[in-house]
């Protein structure tokens, strides 16, 4: 299509639309578009149409597009409503091929499980970064991105996938049907919540550190003014003439001071608590060579294969999955009839009950 290269705005819904499986053709200055009808419906126009560039008069088949036009608005709004999905394969020119037993064995610890290295074969497995924003509310905000990896086929969270997949060799193209597992990326959006607060507590220490500082300021302000109260109000007991009643009601309310400071000081907690939201704004999915390790292991009367991917982007294995809580761990228990299971799921294996 030939375009106005100063036209930002044109090559922005060129590109929408031409993601979205509309032909496109440029004539005249004007971009000619044929949508199926989904994006017809989407955007409320004519399946046949023309964009022009102006803010001239607009016909029922020809739409002009500016900053705040109704159809660039709708198109934006469309756009933001997906996450950014991008793909992405690794080249290496060495993957290690032996010693994979002495690696498992450091790394994981198998609790009453017999475990026994048998195999090990070259293979392409696929993981997915996600870029996640954050927003930590409280008196204040503070927002920021954090990353986190998974393997794609078991789900397992991979620490540090962002920053060693800098220096790996990368070949991008465009991601269209590659999350076909839909079931697994649901599964991994569930781990995401889990995965995601240790971080971002990490990365917003000072901001944490400032609502704990005024919390603590303007908790002990609420102290000093109860305690100011208080002795003000005993010593006004000792006024003469005052009533038997009036004195009581006075001690009941000097009674009562405590729990309205808790009451207060409570407010002041709930004010500076952090509450943290978070969502995908991108997701890079790679596929690379790996390698498969194949186990045995045994318990009384039961037998299976275990299967462990060693990772060449961080250059270890990645943890397994608990079959219980999906949480990823290497820290290895198992039920009679052989599920992984994490340390919270070892006591009563939740796939047997």
């Amino acid at each position: 299509m030939n375009s106005d290269p100063e036209n930002e705005l044109m090559r922005f819904a060129a590109r929408f639309l031409g993601s979205r499986g509309a032909i496109l053709e440029g004539k005249n200055g004007e971009l000619e578009a044929v949508l199926p009808e989904e994006l017809s419906e989407l955007l409320e126009v004519p399946e046949y149409f023309r964009i022009k560039s102006d803010s001239g008069d607009e016909t029922t088949d020809t739409y002009s597009i500016h900053y705040g036009s109704t159809l660039i608005e709708k198109m934006i709004e469309a756009a933001s409503a997906e996450t950014p999905l991008l793909s992405c394969a690794l080249r290496f020119e060495y993957i290690k091929s032996d010693g994979f037993d002495r690696l498992i064995r450091e790394q994981f610890h198998f609790h009453d499980l017999s475990v026994r290295f048998q195999s090990s074969a070259k293979v392409r497995t696929d993981y997915l970064l996600l870029t996640c924003r954050y927003t930590a509310q409280s008196d204040e905000q503070k927002e920021g991105l954090i990353h986190l990896g998974f393997n794609h086929e078991t789900g397992a969270f991979i620490p540090h996938l962002a920053d060693m997949l800098s220096s790996v060799d990368k070949v991008f193209r465009t991601a269209a049907q590659i999350l076909h597992d839909e079931k697994r990326f649901h599964q991994i959006l569930k781990q995401v919540q889990k995965r995601s607060r240790e971080i971002i507590m990490k990365q917003i220490v000072p901001f944490r550190e400032s609502m704990a500082r005024r919390f603590r300021r303007d908790a002990g302000h609420l102290e000093e003014y109860y305690r100011a109260l208080e002795k003000e109000m005993r010593s006004n007991l000792k006024r003469q003439g005052l009533s038997d009643e009036l004195i009581q009601d006075r001690k009941e309310k000097i009674a009562l001071l405590p729990r309205e400071l808790k009451r207060k000081k409570d407010d002041l907690f709930k004010k500076y608590s952090i509450r943290i939201r978070i969502a995908p704004c991108a997701i890079l999915f790679i596929t690379t060579p790996a390698v498969k390790i194949l186990y045995s292991m045994a318990a009384p009367g039961t037998r299976k294969t275990l299967s462990f991917i060693y990772n060449p982007i961080v250059k270890a294995i990645d943890p397994l999955v608990c079959k219980g809580c999906g949480a990823s761990t290497a820290d290895i228990y198992c039920c009679p009839a052989l599920h992984i299971l994490c340390t919270e799921c070892r006591k009563i294996c939740p796939v047997c009950q």
